[in-house]
């Protein structure tokens, strides 16, 4: 089994930057802390940076062009700001699914790459990865469109569409 190192050290030094990010904010200047704790366009803004480095960082098959990256960034803070306003069981639901697929992307590669002549199981674990995907993304429609439909339902005399699609800096249920 060769395991490509280059790929594990990134994914550990994702995964480590992405926790001590928590802790380290006080490191940066005073103006720039009020910025990043006040302000959640800035928020979602760096988010959005994250997501774009990680996609040129982790994608090391071949070159992708800037904009097709962007695009994919793009796309997947679409879905993630769509996935972060579902109430707590389409959340857990959909983050199972997202576990499970990309469990099963690594065994799609396994098979792809030890033991290729496998056609039947590598085309039914591809199946099953397309039919996740769909549900997944069917889920998180439905699961948004019933948050949105609470949330509003809850504060309409004071609804935004912004506060409710950037969130805000505290939720009411942790006060």
């Amino acid at each position: 089994m060769a395991i490509d190192m280059n790929d594990v050290i990134k994914g550990i030094f994702l995964l480590v930057l992405a926790v001590a990010g928590n802790f380290v904010a006080e490191t940066l200047g005073c103006k720039t802390q009020k910025l990043l704790s006040e302000n959640m366009y800035a928020k979602h803004l760096v988010i959005l940076l994250i997501l774009y480095f990680a996609i040129g960082f982790t994608n090391s098959d071949e070159p992708m062009h800037p904009f097709d990256t962007l695009k994919m960034a793009m796309g997947i803070y679409v879905l993630f700001v769509l996935f972060t306003k579902m109430d707590l069981r389409f959340t857990l639901i959909v983050f199972t699914m997202l576990a499970f697929t990309y469990i099963n992307s690594t065994f799609i590669k396994y098979y792809q790459e030890v033991t290729p002549d496998e056609t039947e199981t590598i085309d039914l674990l591809k199946k099953i990865q397309k039919m996740m995907y769909v549900s997944m993304t069917g889920l998180i429609l439905v699961g948004f469109a019933l948050y949105y439909r609470k949330q509003y339902n809850e504060y309409y005399k004071t609804w935004s569409v912004n506060k409710f699609i950037f969130g805000v800096n505290k939720c009411k249920s942790m006060l």
